[in-house]
């Protein structure tokens, strides 16, 4: 969700420190596109590489909100231009133009924040039951046709309430049904998504189920580390926190923003604030950049085992072979064959071993 560029910035923009500051914000959106440019070729490699390992893992997730944040970055730096140089296109064009770019911005901005949800949700699932979580998950594909059909039904507001002229570029339409479709769109895209993804990150962090499964077979199944290794993820996950919470808290001014000027469309906002909370806003996807690059990427795309992706690999041969079958015991799997009947040749023996000790009155049967 691109928030719209306020119109104290149309109003300034030929001035020589206004101008400056469009140089830096086109700077920092360029560095951002770079970086999640990076990000998503590093994807798309392991994805031709190991497919499975993208597909189980959350690489699918990783790919499209790298792919959504390069696209939101590319459409503020369109909607620069256009707050820049209304004057330079005709009134019809330029209104398409800024409902285009503001709807599509949203759109991805919007997808972003939910695939970084359903990250979280997964993490989440796979602190919770690490088993069921290997041999279970499949393809996150239907759940991103859902996060994109409710992206774009939270965005279709902007078609309705976003306008522009050339005298101040792009602008929202001042009534109340627009403002409260804007304030519904900052809480849905953004805030609800961002409370989500810290509770449940604080809950994988700080509590840890340390239950010891009783079923032998998990034990077997499960590699639980020991206490130095515990330790390492501990302080990984801490830093992982570190970084989760500056990226959310680095939107938040110009969405805060964005709410007040939708509760109170006449307010005035000093200019530098403005200013301040878009480079903030801008630094956030560069941010989120590498903090897809330097966590999110090595610690969740390939930390699946190999005994998961075996346990992955056997649940999908199900349907191919009948004669596995699942049985819910602690969520393990057994191999139903026929028993092979020993075959013995004539004059064998062998010991009864329902006889369990051997007496001077029991002496071991022989068959």
């Amino acid at each position: 969700m691109t928030p719209d560029m306020p119109l104290e910035v149309e109003a300034v923009a030929g001035d020589s420190p206004m101008s400056a500051v469009l140089w830096i914000f086109a700077c920092i959106i360029s560095v951002g596109i770079l970086l999640n440019l990076y990000v998503i070729g590093r994807l798309s490699k392991l994805a031709r590489k190991d497919r499975e390992q993208w597909l189980l893992g959350t690489g699918v997730y990783l790919h499209v909100m790298a792919f959504t944040d390069c696209i939101s970055l590319f459409l503020l730096f369109s909607q620069l231009f256009l707050q820049a140089m209304p004057r330079y296109l005709q009134a019809p064009l330029l209104s398409g133009m800024c409902k285009m770019v503001i709807m599509s911005s949203h759109l991805s901005y919007t997808m972003s924040m939910y695939c970084w949800l359903c990250m979280s949700a997964l993490r989440y699932h796979a602190a919770r039951d690490p088993l069921r979580y290997s041999t279970v998950w499949r393809s996150p594909f239907p759940l991103l046709l859902v996060v994109g059909g409710m992206s774009i039904i939270l965005n279709l507001h902007v078609f309705f309430s976003v306008d522009a002229d050339n005298e101040r570029g792009c602008k929202m339409i001042d009534d109340g049904l627009s403002r409260l479709y804007s304030l519904v769109d900052v809480f849905a895209s953004c805030m609800v998504p961002s409370i989500l993804i810290l509770l449940m990150d604080i809950r994988v962090l700080c509590c840890r189920d340390a239950r010891r499964p009783s079923d032998p077979m998990l034990l077997i199944v499960m590699n639980r580390p020991d206490e130095e290794t515990e330790k390492k993820r501990l302080a990984t996950m801490r830093r992982f926190m570190v970084v989760t919470l500056v990226c959310l808290l680095l939107s938040g001014p110009e969405l805060t923003l964005r709410a007040l000027l939708s509760v109170h469309p006449n307010l005035e906002i000093p200019l530098y604030v403005v200013c301040a909370s878009k480079t903030l806003y801008f630094i956030k996807f560069s941010f989120n950049a590498f903090y897809l690059t330097s966590y999110v990427f090595d610690r969740n795309v390939l930390s699946k085992t190999n005994s998961s992706r075996q346990l992955s690999i056997s649940v999908r041969r199900l349907e191919e072979c009948p004669a596995i079958t699942p049985r819910d015991r602690a969520h393990t799997m057994s191999y139903r064959a026929t028993t092979p009947v020993p075959m013995m040749t004539r004059n064998s023996s062998c010991i009864d071993l329902a006889s369990n000790c051997e007496t001077p009155h029991s002496p071991r049967q022989w068959l």
